[in-house]
């Protein structure tokens, strides 16, 4: 395992519904609750990654308040004051404050990470190495770090990171940042790949105390004033009201655009671990194992001349007869069939059903 000088904290968001997941996700039990990577949920398998690096009291998980006992189920071992439901969605730039400001309260001036938890990255060791390494510079350097990801196809679907050369003297994986990009479309995406200087955004970013106070101040202080109260009454019987009140005023807003598109100066871990943000079916059919033919996923399937579908059908046999490159999942109360690179409308579903009124297949 890593080692590290015993600084640093985790804030894990898991505060997602996963709705390009459905119909396997659903409200009740998102994307980041289930075991989609391996016999662990992704959430799991998040805070394995990083509480054997930081240990499990400086790890701090953020969720939706009805999911604050699903997520105590399945990580036992976690103190129950650090996994914290919000009252309400508010995106990720409260969640950000909130875990950083309450981060501060268990480790005064160490740095701290922000995290996804529903990431597939299935080199572990790697991936907390280059983490305590971050949490390094973060103090050392300009006190923020993000880690890119190297592309390997001319990807539409993500956020990019545009870095500069390597600075003399600097850990060989860091690099400067120069700007964050949105979602290119195709052409961009290719030039991007074939540049060599943009890297995908993971999403994970690690900030030095002194650092988030800052930019969070300047940028988003509406935010922070409105959390601190919460902040303050952590730990103690005044908390969920304060929580209530927070979230009841707090501005909705994501912590890229509030804060991370308007930074002077970041860096940049490239990454050298695995990495999958299995945001739709056709991604998580990447990682599933191979079925006949070809096919990838879950289930009992008998293909004639298909090619490229991924099912996730356990305990039903699926024949395919000349079809190719569709997504099939079946949960016994919904069907999902659709082309894979139309998959990313599936969320569009969720939206339907809602204004119908099917609380029940949400």
């Amino acid at each position: 395992m890593a080692q590290h000088d015993g600084r640093g904290c985790c804030v894990i968001m898991a505060g997602g519904r996963g709705t390009r997941f459905w119909p396997l996700s659903r409200a009740r039990r998102p994307k980041q609750l289930l075991s989609l990577a391996s016999s662990q949920s992704l959430l799991q398998e998040t805070y394995a990654r990083v509480a054997a690096l930081v240990g499990p009291g400086r790890v701090l998980v953020i969720t939706n308040q009805d999911l604050v006992e699903a997520t105590a189920e399945q990580l036992p071992e976690l103190p129950r004051t650090h996994i914290i439901g919000e009252p309400v969605g508010r995106n990720t730039a409260p969640c950000a404050a909130l875990g950083v400001g309450i981060a501060q309260r268990l480790a005064p001036g160490e740095p701290v990470a922000l995290l996804p938890a529903d990431h597939a990255i299935p080199d572990g060791e790697v991936f907390a190495g280059q983490l305590a390494q971050a949490f390094r510079q973060a103090d050392a350097g300009v006190g923020v770090v993000t880690f890119g990801i190297p592309p390997t196809r001319p990807e539409t679907g993500y956020g990019y990171l545009e870095v500069g050369a390597a600075v003399d003297g600097a850990p060989a994986d860091i690099v400067p940042g120069v700007a964050f990009v949105e979602k290119p479309d195709q052409s961009r995406a290719e030039l991007y790949l074939q540049g060599g200087r943009h890297l995908w955004n993971s999403g994970i970013f690690v900030w030095s105390a002194p650092a988030f106070a800052e930019a969070a101040a300047a940028h988003m202080p509406e935010i922070v004033g409105c959390l601190q109260p919460a902040v303050d009454a952590h730990g103690t019987a005044d908390f969920p009201a304060a929580l209530e009140a927070a979230y009841d005023t707090c501005p909705a807003e994501s912590i890229d655009y509030a804060v991370m598109e308007k930074l002077p100066a970041f860096e940049v871990v490239r990454a050298r671990y695995g990495w999958s943000d299995l945001g739709s079916w056709s991604a998580w059919g990447d990682l599933a194992p191979e079925l006949e033919e070809g096919q990838r996923g879950l289930g009992e399937v008998i293909s004639l001349n298909s090619h490229g579908n991924v099912v996730h059908v356990p305990g039903k046999l699926v024949a395919l007869v000349g079809v190719d490159d569709l997504v099939v999942v079946d949960t016994g109360d919904a069907l999902l069939i659709c082309p894979r690179d139309d998959d990313q409308r599936v969320k569009d579903i969720t939206v339907r059903l809602n204004e119908e009124g099917r609380t029940d297949l949400l």
